[in-house]
């Protein structure tokens, strides 16, 4: 029988703020003393999850390097509860888990060293190392690049609509999870299933085993 995966969302999913930056980056760096615009700060976070500029030039970019740092910035986020025993619980069932993330590499690799998630977690695709953001086309390709995956027997999960709309069109199975960034990002005649705890999503995904 082929291999079960499930690939879920970092921000949002697995940690409690669907939107980083508004949730957690603007407010360390507020308290940090930037004064840059939002717009500057996201583009900023674009750029850095995108691979085009490290977490280093990105303090530096904002005016923040000689008080911020990555480990520091990382403290700021929250795990969902739960999470852990949903990776251990899908893994028990014969499902293997991935992430897919909008994130920069080593704020993604503290953050899971941190909550314990790598050992649970068989692969991390990371924007900043594919170059690619949800939800670009090509992130999705990052995944279907992978040998034995076969998109019609995988769940995707995510907590923002155009994700998933993506991910179905690059053939699999979405599921919402509903988070405080969902509603922000609404999808016109989209309808996947929808779960709103990790409970419910763990349910979900062991009994579509």
């Amino acid at each position: 029988m082929p291999e079960r995966f499930v690939v879920l969302d970092a921000m949002g999913v697995l940690y409690r703020h669907g939107n980083v930056v508004r949730s957690v980056l603007i407010p360390y760096l507020r308290d940090h003393g930037c004064t840059r615009t939002e717009v500057d700060i996201r583009d900023a976070y674009r750029r850095c999850t995108l691979g085009e500029i490290s977490t280093s030039e990105l303090w530096a970019l904002l005016g923040v390097s000689a008080t911020a740092d990555d480990a520091d910035y990382c403290q700021r986020h929250q795990l969902t509860q739960d999470a852990p025993q949903l990776l251990r619980e899908v893994r028990q069932a014969g499902i293997t888990p991935w992430v897919l993330t909008n994130d920069a590499a080593p704020w993604s690799e503290r953050l899971r060293h941190r909550f314990g998630l790598g050992g649970w977690v068989e692969r991390w695709f990371v924007s900043s190392e594919i170059g690619a953001r949800k939800p670009d086309p090509a992130a999705y390709r990052a995944l279907l690049a992978q040998p034995g995956l076969d998109p019609t027997r995988t769940i995707f999960v995510d907590d923002r609509p155009p994700n998933l709309v993506a991910a179905r069109s690059a053939g699999f199975q979405p599921v919402l999870l509903h988070s405080d960034d969902t509603d922000a990002h609404p999808e016109r005649d989209f309808q996947p299933p929808v779960v709103h705890s990790m409970a419910e999503l763990t349910s979900y995904l062991v009994e579509a085993t």
